[in-house]
C-alpha cells in the first residue's frame, strides 16, 4: 500500500515508511484518566506504573482536571473505600504512599470502580449521542447495518452506530454524516452534484461509489469506482487531486491529510460482514469493532494504539476479532463489565 502526505501543518512521527500523525482530541485526558484508574487498581504495588502515572499527571493541567473528575464520579457512587480514597481519591492523594488494599477487597473495588467509569462515560457521551439521534433522518444501532434508498435513487449503506441527515432540493443533493460510516452508490445527475459532509470534510461527486467514515480525530474517504473531489474546512488551502478507484484519504483535526491506494474492493467492504484492513493503526480498527458490540473499548499501554495491523475480521464476532487484533501485538483483552472492555499493552 502506498502512502503519501498532503497539506500537512503539523509534525509527524515516522515509523519505517509509515507516518503516524497524532491529532488533538479534546476527550483524550478523560479517556487516559479512566485508563489510569483501571491500571492503578489492577497493579497497586507496581512502582514503575505509579511513576509513569505521576509523569502523566504532571504533564498537563487538563490531565489533573480529568483525574479529579473521574475520582469524583467514582467517589459519589460509593466506590472509594477509605484506604483507596486516601491513595487515589485526588491528584494530591495519589502522590502519597498509602497502604495496599486487602486482596479480598480488590474484586469488589474493581467492580465498583467500573460502575463509576460507566457513569462517567454516560456523562461525557450520552448528550452528544442524544443530539445526533434528534438530528438524524436515518440511523443504526450497535451491530446494525442498513441500506437506504434515497429520493434520487441513490443508495446509502449505513454502518453500525451511524447516522445521516439528508437534504435534497432542485439544485443540490446533500447528505451529512453525523456519526459512524456510510457507503454511497450515487445515481448520476449532472445538474445536481451529490455532496457528503462529515465534520468539516466535504466529498462531491456526480455519479460514483465511495465510503466515508467519521471518527473523533479524523474523517476518511475511500473510492470504490468513479471519481470524487474532497475539500476540508480544516485546511482551506489544501489542494489534492481528485480521488479515483482505489484511492483513499484521511484528514485529521489539524487539517493534515494522509493519502494512499488500496484494492478498490476494500472501500465499503464491511457491508459483507467482514472488516478488511491493510496496514492501519490498532486504534482505528478497534474503533470500528467497537460499533459492533455494546459498551466502550479503551486501549492502554505505551504506543499500542498507533501500532499497525493487517487482517480480515468477522464483524459478526467482534469479541473474537478484537482478541485477534490484540494478539497481533501481544496485548490482552479484559472485559471489565458489559459496558467496558480494556485492550492492554502493559
Amino acid at each position: 500500500m502506498e502512502t503519501r502526505t498532503a497539506g500537512s501543518n503539523v509534525a509527524a512521527k515516522s515509523s519505517g515508511d509509515v507516518a503516524i500523525h497524532e491529532a488533538e482530541n479534546p476527550n483524550r485526558p478523560k479517556d487516559e484518566a479512566l485508563r489510569w484508574l483501571i491500571a492503578l487498581q489492577e497493579e497497586p504495588d507496581d512502582a514503575a506504573l505509579a511513576a509513569r502515572f505521576e509523569v502523566w499527571l504532571a504533564q498537563d493541567e487538563a490531565n489533573a482536571r480529568a483525574w479529579a473528575e473521574a475520582s469524583h464520579v467514582w467517589g459519589v457512587l460509593g466506590a472509594a473505600e477509605p484506604a483507596l480514597e486516601r491513595r487515589y481519591g485526588s491528584p494530591e492523594a495519589t502522590r502519597s504512599k498509602g497502604r495496599r488494599p486487602a486482596v479480598r477487597r480488590r474484586g469488589r473495588l474493581v467492580a465498583t470502580a467500573a460502575m463509576g467509569i460507566v457513569a462517567l462515560f454516560a456523562l461525557v457521551l450520552l448528550q452528544p449521542a442524544l443530539t445526533i439521534w434528534m438530528m438524524a433522518d436515518h440511523a443504526t444501532g450497535v451491530a446494525e447495518t442498513r441500506a437506504i434508498r434515497l429520493d434520487d435513487g441513490s443508495v446509502a449503506w449505513l454502518g453500525a452506530e451511524s447516522a445521516i441527515q439528508v437534504s435534497f432540493d432542485k439544485t443540490t443533493r446533500r447528505v451529512t454524516l453525523l456519526s459512524g460510516e456510510a457507503y454511497f452508490e450515487v445515481q448520476r445527475d449532472a445538474g445536481r452534484p451529490f455532496r457528503v459532509s462529515a465534520d468539516g470534510v466535504t466529498t462531491t461527486v456526480l455519479g460514483t461509489a465511495f465510503d466515508v467514515r467519521s471518527d473523533p480525530d479524523a474523517v476518511s474517504v475511500a473510492v470504490s469506482h468513479g471519481k470524487v473531489a474532497v475539500a476540508s474546512a480544516r485546511a482551506p488551502g489544501m489542494a489534492t487531486d481528485p480521488l479515483e478507484a482505489g484511492d483513499w484519504i484521511s484528514i485529521d483535526q489539524t487539517g493534515h491529510a494522509e493519502r494512499g491506494r488500496a484494492d478498490p474492493e476494500l472501500a465499503g467492504g464491511w457491508r459483507s460482514g467482514l472488516l478488511v484492513v491493510q496496514d492501519r493503526p490498532v486504534e482505528e480498527v478497534v474503533r470500528v469493532l467497537g460499533r459492533y458490540q455494546r459498551g466502550r473499548i479503551i486501549i492502554t499501554g505505551s504506543g499500542l494504539a498507533a501500532r499497525r495491523v493487517t487482517g480480515i475480521y468477522d464483524l459478526n464476532a467482534p469479541a473474537e476479532a478484537l482478541l485477534a487484533v490484540a494478539e497481533t501485538h501481544g496485548a490482552t483483552v479484559r472485559r471489565i463489565s458489559p459496558w467496558l472492555t480494556v485492550v492492554s499493552g502493559w
